[in-house]
């Protein structure tokens, strides 16, 4: 390799996009290309939504997983991205490769789908310490730290995962409300609390509703949700 090379390899290092995966000059230290970028706006949550929990649903219909009790527990939902394409490889990367870098665009669209910021606390949804172990950290905390970094509002570690369960996206959906039943305990006082949970990946809700329950049984004042994306749980 020539100086020249070299001093433009240093100036200008080849990365791999984190959504295609194709070489390609880009700016040091971004995630995505442009064309990665673009695809992520097309998948904002704008049209077709539930207004209260962001399922998709048809023009003057009623919102199906709301009336099916999807939110119970919840004041309301909160996410930027549909899970699929670019959104879902960026949380693949994330959370099974521990790549840290992956989050960025995520937690960028995190902080548009949450205005005002009104909780007085974020809390992550935890991992049973086995699964931590394996994975090294949990991907929710990671969420949770970097939006602290920007907002200012605190990560507070109220839940501990007390069950092992198995992982819900291996799961059939009317299967994945007993995984999780009693699978966590409120460790921290959250008495008279606005608390928001955070975590990746939204699809049937069970998770979040029974982190809700044993956060409300704590004394929480009230539970909102806000996830990077949300998966189809049920045929629109």
């Amino acid at each position: 390799m020539t100086i020249r090379e070299r001093l433009r390899a240093l100036l200008f290092p080849r990365v791999r996009c984190l959504g295609c995966d194709e070489p390609r000059e880009i700016d040091p230290g971004q995630p995505l290309c442009d064309a990665c970028r673009m695809e992520l706006e097309g998948l904002r949550l704008l049209d077709q939504v539930c207004p209260h929990c962001l399922s998709a649903m048809r023009h003057g219909e009623p919102c199906h997983y709301c009336a099916d009790g999807g939110m119970l527990g919840l004041s309301a939902a909160y996410a930027p991205y549909r899970y699929h394409g670019v959104s879902q490889r960026l949380t693949v990367m994330m959370k099974f490769h521990g790549v840290h870098l992956a989050a960025q665009p995520l937690v960028e669209g995190m902080l548009d789908a949450f205005p005002g910021w009104p909780v007085d606390a974020m809390v992550p949804i935890p991992l049973h310490k086995k699964r931590l172990r394996e994975r090294g950290f949990n991907q929710a905390e990671l969420l949770c730290g970097m939006l602290t970094q920007r907002t200012g509002v605190p990560t507070l570690n109220a839940l501990e995962r007390v069950k092992a369960t198995r992982r819900q996206s291996s799961l059939p959906h009317d299967k994945r409300p007993g995984n999780v039943k009693d699978s966590f305990q409120s460790v921290l006082p959250v008495q008279g609390l606005t608390l928001l949970l955070v975590d990746d990946v939204r699809t049937t809700g069970s998770t979040a509703r029974e982190a809700a329950r044993v956060l409300l049984q704590s004394g929480a004042k009230e539970v909102l949700l806000l996830t990077a994306a949300v998966a189809s749980a049920y045929p629109s």
